[in-house]
């Protein structure tokens, strides 16, 4: 018997609906957001509530194959989705509710985070999360969660206050100060190998309208500009995340028509406190040294988080390379603009996040998360459309990757990681990484549940 007939005979009278290879919509539904993950699962059974979910798993588990976890598809190494696997899909666990006096969302598992915002800002809140608004929560906020405000209000995973978790067995528990809180922490930052979260309780924050500050500079400025955003950003208040980015200038407003398509710097900014307070902020970060253009605006925060959906849409193909980074130096800036002059195409780009501010001080023990106190993160990210350019540009990513050894950490923010197992020790260092196993022992003994960084109990390292 196949494995797809298996898994159905156990999922008996499962009231979600599945999807086999033999079904007209098994392509669509086994892609990912990054193309180069083209993986045929046995099944995948799309769940609509946690009990649908348990019962998922405890076939998977009978038939004897992978199990694997699909919100929002969106994790570069497109781990969503596992050959011969058995893929749980949440999108029938989208949205949720809020309670505007306790200031808490209740969001499904399986919600994006257009989602999200979509839900909280009906009432004036948010919660602290990415930039793409077509990003699954789950994997985002178990991994962390750097967003257009995580300098002011902490990772995504700071906001998790409980969550309804199905473990391998089959089991619903829940996962709070009052239920399980060793799983909660392991849940803010330990990645997805602990189970799935069929619902999140978030808290929120009181924010609708941001500041958006951009300043454009020719790459040959890249020196003045990127120690310029480095002081400011030393000293800038936690209500200001900001990014520096290189890359081929697009064709978007604050960019000058003899720039579109040449290498360029451009800093992002936003700002997420009082608006009066913010644009004498923003003006020191974007105007101070003199770029090719600049502009601050009013924005809804709805459509700051939606703001460069278009440029990282489904389907091209994808590699990065990441690490944090101990010091934005004159070196290190010559190396990022020296893999900026060599970009191989219009998409690609390199990200560096100025990190502290609220993100550092949450205690280090007090999550899973781990890499609080690094000053930056790198994300050298490649993306183009066919596979006879794989080459050139993975290798691309990994020259700059390395080019950056002097300053950079082997450690790196998990949610812009691949599948690198190699990574775990360093990513999750000392007592962070034996308590993750504590709980990966308790929780799930034999491995079920696998992140791009996995956290191994000690019976499958033995």
């Amino acid at each position: 018997m196949s494995a797809t007939r298996r898994l159905r005979t156990l999922l008996g009278d499962f009231t979600g609906r599945t999807v086999g290879p033999d079904d007209p919509d098994y392509d669509a539904g086994r892609a990912v957001w990054n193309a180069m993950a083209d993986r045929r699962p046995a099944l995948i059974a799309h769940c609509g509530s946690a009990a649908e979910v348990a019962a998922a798993v405890r076939a998977g588990r009978a038939a004897g194959v992978p199990i694997s976890v699909r919100g929002g598809g969106h994790q570069v190494a497109g781990l969503a989705v596992r050959d011969d696997a058995l893929v749980i899909d949440l999108s029938g666990l989208r949205g949720g509710s809020v309670d505007p006096a306790r200031r808490v969302a209740h969001v499904g598992g399986g919600s994006l985070l257009g989602d999200v915002d979509a839900l909280t800002q009906k009432y004036g809140f948010m919660v602290p999360a990415g930039v793409i608004s077509h990003t699954g929560l789950g994997g985002l906020a178990l991994g962390g969660g750097v967003g257009w405000t995580c300098r002011h209000f902490g990772l995504t995973c700071d906001s998790i206050m409980g969550a309804h978790v199905v473990t391998a067995d089959g089991e619903q528990v829940y996962a709070g100060e009052h239920g399980d809180p060793d799983l909660l922490w392991a849940l803010r930052g330990g990645g997805g190998n602990f189970g799935v979260v069929t619902t999140f309780e978030l808290a929120v924050q009181n924010v609708t309208d941001v500041l958006l500050g951009q300043a454009v500079f020719e790459l040959r400025d890249a020196p003045r500009a990127a120690a310029h955003f480095r002081e400011v950003m030393a000293a800038a208040p936690d209500a200001v995340t900001a990014v520096l980015v290189l890359k081929r200038a697009p064709a978007l407003p604050v960019v000058p028509p003899d720039l579109v398509g040449r290498p360029s710097l451009v800093i992002n900014a936003v700002w997420s406190g009082p608006l009066a307070q913010g644009e004498k902020e923003l003006r020191w970060l974007v105007e101070e040294v003199n770029p090719a253009s600049s502009r601050i605006v009013r924005m809804p925060y709805l459509q700051v988080q939606s703001m460069q959906d278009d440029m990282h849409p489904h389907g091209l193909r994808n590699y990065m390379k990441s690490r944090y980074l101990t010091a934005l130096d004159a070196g290190a800036i010559e190396s990022l603009a020296a893999a900026c002059e060599e970009i191989p195409g219009a998409m690609s780009q390199i990200e560096v996040l100025a990190l502290g501010g609220a993100v550092a001080r949450v205690a280090d023990d007090a999550t899973a998360f781990a890499g609080r106190q690094a000053a930056y993160v790198v994300n050298i990210v490649a993306t183009w459309p066919s596979a006879a350019e794989d080459e050139a540009h993975i290798q691309w990513a990994r020259r700059g990757y390395t080019a950056l050894d002097r300053v950079g950490s082997d450690a790196g923010y998990v949610n812009f990681l691949g599948e690198e197992p190699d990574r775990a020790r360093s990513v999750y260092p000392g007592r962070t990484y034996d308590r993750l196993q504590a709980v990966k022992v308790r929780i799930d003994p034999e491995n079920v549940f696998q992140g791009n960084v996995p956290i191994l109990p000690k019976s499958v390292i033995h």
